[in-house]
């Protein structure tokens, strides 16, 4: 397929996929760049605060097997996990599915941690890098057939 972009008027973009062209004008096409990158680069997710990616990444891997999911909690950071942890608090049934991958020192662990781990502020930056960790870490997991998603589109 041929697609290029050109600029047709001042602030009106043309987008061009083979004999179909559609006219933008700058902020539809920012909008059309932005929801791209979200899908082409999760970890980049522009526009979004690091709660909300956290919540599209947890309805996400809510649907992983248990063997990967296992293999994703190891292999994660531990203050990775306990941001996921937090995001994931108010969801029981996502809760029940970590914990009941986790062996139970390490779920008391997680429990004990949780209760201290973000009582400071400033937790957006430091929820960020941990978010974006998870989603590449999820990613590496997925592209050597480790964590499996049932009923969703491969990412």
């Amino acid at each position: 397929m041929k697609i290029s972009v050109k600029k047709a008027a001042p602030d009106v973009y043309a987008l061009n996929l083979d004999d179909t062209e559609l006219a933008f004008d700058g902020d539809e096409l920012k909008t059309l760049l932005v929801e791209i990158t979200r899908i082409l680069a999760p970890a980049a997710d522009v526009g979004k605060s690091a709660s909300d990616r956290a919540r599209d990444f947890l309805r996400h891997i809510k649907n992983a097997n248990n063997v990967g999911l296992q293999k994703f909690l190891l292999a994660a950071d531990h203050d990775d996990v306990l941001a996921l942890l937090k995001v994931a608090e108010d969801d029981k049934a996502l809760l029940r599915k970590f914990h009941s991958n986790m062996s139970d020192r390490s779920h008391k662990i997680f429990v004990e941690d949780l209760a201290y781990a973000f009582r400071e502020e400033g937790g957006e930056t430091r929820m960020t890098a941990a978010i974006n960790r998870l989603v590449s870490l999820a990613k590496e997991l997925e592209d050597d057939g480790t964590l499996v998603y049932e009923n969703v589109i491969k990412r």
